[in-house]
């Protein structure tokens, strides 16, 4: 890493980015990636292991965005929601929801949460590792 931007580099690493460990249950080690920095990956036998690479490929991936003047992601703040969503629906939907959710004995809020919650819970936050598993 260039000198002038190293002091750069390890501000920004110490920022609170979302770092995600994943196991590879059929081959053994493990994968891990920081969220904010698109095809920032690395492997590793161990847990540590993956996390030190990691920390190594995320100051080349920052290296070389910072050389090309690409933007950095903020850190995602996962705790910095309210819980309020204004959602703009066509009126047949939100009649046909509204219908759905009398018929299921609860409000349109927890219809519409339990939908989310379950479409959310299907994809998986961790989109990645499907897409690493076909490596």
């Amino acid at each position: 890493m260039a000198a002038k931007n190293e002091g750069k580099i390890k501000a920004i690493l110490a920022r609170p980015y979302v770092r995600r460990l994943l196991p590879d249950e059929q081959l053994g080690g493990y994968t891990a990636y920081i969220h904010e920095f698109p095809g920032c990956v690395a492997e590793g036998d161990t847990a540590d292991e993956a996390i030190a690479n990691l920390d190594k490929a995320a100051a080349a991936w920052l290296a070389a965005s910072i050389s090309l003047g690409q933007a950095i992601a903020e850190p995602v703040q996962p705790f910095d929601h309210s819980g309020r969503i204004a959602l703009r629906i066509p009126r047949s939907l939100h009649g046909d929801v509204a219908e759905l959710a009398q018929l299921q004995g609860c409000s349109v809020n927890q219809l519409l949460t339990v939908a989310i919650s379950e479409y959310v819970g299907k994809l998986g936050l961790p989109q990645v590792g499907a897409h690493l598993a076909s490596k």
